[in-house]
């Protein structure tokens, strides 16, 4: 089974239904649904994206970022980062720690592919990362199949 790790703006685009975005985000969900791939977060991912969802935590808007976090994970796994993938990441020379942890979750988890729109952030990567376009036209190929003919 392909697994693939969710950069949290793609989870997001998709929880907030995010302008140009969403439909390939959405696409991403529904063909993790049928069973193509397998997608993973981290549980830090979920917590940055409840801030996110919630408005910087404001207890009006945490109901509905509970709700949508929770129809999430119909389609999403989560990782635990443990001690070793953390001092991985605070060991490492990526600039940002949050998307160092991400990878080093990736790692954990043997994932295929990291999904994200800013795949500079994941420039350091022994895994390949692509977007959510490059990520469909490379299974197309694997798996000889056209996800842009399928109706959704």
């Amino acid at each position: 089974m392909i697994r693939v790790l969710v950069d949290s703006n793609v989870l997001v685009d998709f929880l907030a239904r995010r302008g140009g975005f969403y439909e390939l985000a959405r696409r991403l969900m529904i063909f993790a649904e049928m069973g193509d791939y397998e997608l993973w977060a981290s549980s830090s991912q979920v917590t940055d994206i409840f801030y996110v969802l919630s408005n910087g935590g404001r207890p009006s808007c945490a109901p509905a970022a509970r709700e949508a976090l929770l129809a999430l994970r119909r389609f999403v796994r989560v990782c635990a980062p443990g001690e070793r993938e953390v001092d991985r990441a605070l060991e490492s020379d990526w600039p940002d720690f949050e998307d160092a942890l991400a990878y080093q979750v990736a790692t954990s988890i043997d994932a295929s592919v990291i999904v994200t729109r800013n795949a500079r952030d994941f420039g350091r990567s022994a895994i390949p990362v692509r977007t959510p376009e490059e990520f469909f036209s490379w299974m197309e190929r694997r798996n000889h199949v056209s996800y842009a003919e399928i109706e959704l």
